[in-house]
């Protein structure tokens, strides 16, 4: 079988190929090892990069470049290239992994072209049509309409932002009309495809994570007590201003406890450089008098990620919107507490009060109720840890979801 991939980013085997680095290490990376494997499989992987190129990996696996913009900015020159990698490759499945950047459209436009139409396939990751809605909840209207000078020199403020998600929608649904196939894994996705794809074939499969995470298990007595961890503070849709408020209650109960992010110290940002929601951060974290509260951990790799959800004592999901959070998967392959937003497909993937807490996403109170309730549990945490854990284990077992891929590309590929 012939299986052109069409990503969003660059695998590691292919950034190796071309720069002799290593990558950063996508959880894409594990599902192609394990496909790689396959003998009877030839696939070739489109991916974007600064320039193009195309070279080979192995006998069964090569690799072609394309360049792109903005996410939303559709360039009817992949579309061109597209075909042409069509042409030449002639796929028995073109697997399209996520519907977010405008790449996603050129390839299916350029497989309608070919007649290859029904055979591609689309992996629903998130979906900006749905995620627009959700962008920046609980955000005041000053905040979103507001400018900073980096907002206004770039014209990039968070009501521009999410105009640019609305577009890049527009985009995905193009696209989504068009296919006869969808892979989600959510009862979230499955209801916004039925509406989005109403004609699209829905084949279920589940993700595999990033191999680190299959490694080691959260311990009681290894972790640093009353720590919390959140995985990002970058935009509003994941919810870092909810667990702000909701640390300031949780302080009042546990004063010692702290709370970790990856990513910059955005209270030392220039402001030159701070955008709108930076800025809003900022002032409830001196708001809330959190300042010596918080520690950015800066980048981090898979490796980094999963030292920080061992160190911490709880994980915190407190997004406006969700399909299936990989980060909420690491913690619970790890063994970590977690409470997360009861959003998207979340519940799909963790059960409330035997697996983990759900919360109302809009209730930053509720998040701050259940961070006090695993602080609490003390040990005994650990058991809702291991409850997740097994869970966790059946949804991203790797080999299990590589078969369940195989099955898929064979029935598209009838």
């Amino acid at each position: 079988m012939k299986l052109l991939w069409l990503c969003n980013m660059i695998p590691g085997d292919v950034k190796k190929a071309i720069t002799g680095k290593e990558g950063n290490g996508l959880w894409v990376d594990h599902v192609l090892a394990d496909l790689r494997r396959e003998e009877d499989l030839s696939i070739r992987i489109l991916c974007p990069d600064a320039v193009e190129q195309s070279g080979v990996l192995d006998e069964h696996c090569s690799y072609a470049t394309f360049t792109r913009k903005a996410p939303y900015q559709y360039l009817t020159e992949n579309e061109a290239r597209f075909r042409s990698q069509l042409q030449e490759f002639a796929p028995d499945v073109i697997h399209i992994w996520g519907t977010e950047y405008a790449h996603t459209l050129a390839m299916v436009r350029a497989a309608q072209a070919e007649v290859f139409l029904d055979r591609v396939v689309i992996s629903i990751q998130g979906l900006c049509s749905i995620y627009a809605r959700h962008f920046a909840e609980g955000v005041p209207s000053g905040t979103v309409h507001g400018m900073t000078l980096r907002d206004l020199l770039r014209q990039d403020n968070l009501s521009q932002q999410r105009k640019k998600f609305v577009r890049r929608g527009e985009l995905e649904i193009q696209a989504l009309e068009k296919v006869s196939h969808v892979i989600g894994r959510t009862c979230w996705d499955r209801a916004c495809t039925q509406q989005l794809a109403p004609n699209a074939c829905y084949h279920f499969c589940n993700e595999t994570l990033r191999e680190p995470f299959y490694r080691g298990t959260w311990q009681y007595e290894n972790c640093r007590k009353y720590r919390i961890f959140a995985s990002s503070c970058v935009y509003p849709i994941k919810g870092f201003h909810y667990l702000l408020e909701a640390f300031a209650q949780v302080l009042k109960t546990y004063p010692q406890a702290t709370l970790s992010v990856p990513g910059k110290n955005y209270l030392q940002v220039n402001a030159l450089h701070q955008n709108s929601y930076q800025k809003y951060l900022a002032k409830l974290t001196r708001q809330y008098g959190l300042e010596d509260k918080i520690e950015f951990l800066g980048s981090l790799d898979a490796e980094g990620m999963r030292r920080a959800y061992l160190e911490a004592n709880v994980f915190t999901l407190p997004s406006t919107i969700e399909n299936s959070p990989n980060s909420l998967g690491e913690a619970m392959l790890l063994g970590l507490p977690c409470v997360a937003a009861d959003v998207g497909g979340v519940s799909t993937m963790m059960k409330h009060d035997t697996e983990g807490f759900l919360y109302q996403g809009t209730a930053p109170y509720m998040l701050a109720h259940y961070i006090r309730e695993v602080f609490a549990m003390e040990a005994e945490a650990e058991n809702m840890g291991f409850a997740a854990k097994h869970h966790a284990q059946r949804t991203h077992d790797p080999e299990e979801n590589c078969n369940r891929l195989l099955e898929i590309y064979s029935e598209i590929a009838l």
